[in-house]
C-alpha cells in the first residue's frame, strides 16, 4: 500500500472522508474536467472504497455543489483580504478585489470551472455564503461610484457590469488566448488583471459621469 494510500485511509478512518473526497476531486478536476469525473475516479484518487463518496455526496451532480460552494466561500476571503490590505482609497481597494478575482481563477481553476458551469443550480446562487462573494465585488463597485445601496436598479447594473468585466478577463487568461498571451498586441499573461480592473474603474468613472448629468 502506497504512503498516500495509507494516509489516506488513515484520514477516512478519523472521520476525514468528506475532506479527503473534495481534496480528490479537485485533482481529478485537474487532470480530467467536469464531464468526464465520476465518482469511482474520486474513489480511486483518494484511496478509499467506490461506495465510499455515497456516505457524504449522493450523486456527482452533489459533489460538484460542495466544490463549487467551497469555491465561492475561498473567493470571497480572498478578495476581501485583498481589499482589507490595499491602500486606504475606494479605486485602491476595488483594484485588489478585481485583481483577486482574476488571480482566484488561474490559482483555483478546477473550483472556478465548477462554480460557474451551465448545471449549477439557482440554489447554489441563494446559498448566503455564495452570495457574499458577488457582495464583495458589488460593495467595491458601490464604493467607487457613491450610488447609495438602496438603488436597486444601480446595483443589478453594477454587478452585472463589475462581474463581466473581471470574469470575462478571468475566463480568457485560464482557457483563452490570454493564457498564452497576445504578442502583436504585446500583451502578457501576468499583466491582465491590472489591465481589467483599470478598465472596469474607467466604466465606472464613465457611469457615474452619465449618471450626474
Amino acid at each position: 500500500m502506497t504512503e498516500r494510500r495509507k494516509k489516506t485511509r488513515a484520514s477516512y478512518h478519523h472521520g476525514d472522508l468528506r475532506r479527503v473526497l473534495l481534496d480528490a476531486s479537485v485533482e481529478v478536476l485537474r487532470e480530467r474536467g467536469v464531464e468526464a469525473m465520476s465518482l469511482r475516479d474520486v474513489a480511486r484518487q483518494a484511496g478509499v472504497s467506490p461506495a465510499a463518496p455515497y456516505h457524504h455526496f449522493a450523486s456527482k451532480d452533489a459533489l460538484l455543489e460542495a466544490i463549487a460552494r467551497e469555491g465561492f466561500i475561498e473567493l470571497a476571503r480572498v478578495m476581501r483580504q485583498a481589499r482589507d490590505t490595499a491602500d486606504d482609497t475606494p479605486t485602491a481597494r476595488l483594484r485588489a478585489i478585481g485583481e483577486a478575482y482574476v488571480r482566484f481563477a488561474l490559482d483555483r481553476p478546477a473550483h472556478f470551472h465548477v462554480m460557474f458551469r451551465r448545471a449549477s443550480t439557482p440554489e447554489t446562487y441563494a446559498d448566503p455564503d455564495v452570495a457574499d462573494s458577488f457582495q464583495v465585488l458589488l460593495d467595491g463597485a458601490l464604493e467607487v461610484v457613491g450610488v447609495a445601496t438602496r438603488d436597486r436598479l444601480s446595483q443589478r447594473e453594477l454587478v452585472v457590469l463589475s462581474w463581466s468585466v473581471v470574469h470575462g478577463a478571468a475566463s480568457l487568461l485560464l482557457d483563452g488566448p490570454l493564457s498564452r498571451g497576445i504578442p502583436a498586441l504585446q500583451i502578457e499573461p501576468d499583466d491582465v488583471p491590472a489591465m481589467v480592473v483599470r478598465t472596469l474603474e474607467t466604466l465606472l468613472v464613465a457611469l457615474t459621469a452619465k449618471r450626474k448629468r
